[in-house]
């Protein structure tokens, strides 16, 4: 059957560097052991994929607006973690303050680590993101969110940890 790339990303990441002989039977085990209870593990899943709960609670925090941009269709909205999936805990995986909604040039600059955001919501960006490419894609050397307390610590560990500084 036909999956998400985010949902093949997710059911690979659980399944780590095992190979599998039966891949029915080897996702089920790299969920099992990664999350035994299985309404826990059902409520990531649904996470993941995007359909579920922190997709919609990203919508409410951020008024269902790229917190950046303002955009507001959202089918060009993006539900992105700022501590990244594979980094995370099954909570943090599943806190609504550990993500942005964003549209997708900021989303795709964001994940890939050429823009992040200070504590006090100004971007930042990356030597390595050259200005011809910031243009074409649309970022604003002047952007800046709005963070919440909450989001402090995510964003910190991202600019840590996933920012491309150098």
């Amino acid at each position: 059957f036909w999956l998400t790339p985010e949902a093949g990303r997710f059911l690979l990441d659980q399944i780590g560097s095992e190979i599998p002989g039966d891949d029915v039977a080897a996702i089920e085990r790299g969920l099992t052991a990664s999350i035994p209870d299985k309404t826990e593990r059902e409520a990531v899943v649904r996470s993941r994929v995007g359909q579920g709960t922190f997709r919609e609670e990203l919508e409410k925090l951020w008024g269902g607006r790229c917190c950046v941009t303002g955009v507001s269709h959202p089918r060009l909205l993006r539900a992105s973690h700022i501590k990244p999936w594979r980094d995370s805990n099954n909570a943090e995986r599943l806190d609504p303050y550990n993500g942005l909604l964003l549209q997708p040039s900021y989303d795709a600059a964001f994940d890939a680590g050429l823009i992040t955001f200070e504590a006090s919501g100004v971007i930042v960006i990356s030597p390595r993101f050259a200005d011809a490419d910031l243009h074409s894609l649309a970022i604003s050397k002047a952007a800046h969110i709005d963070p919440k307390p909450p989001n402090l610590p995510y964003l910190e560990y991202h600019r840590s940890h996933v920012f491309q500084a150098e």
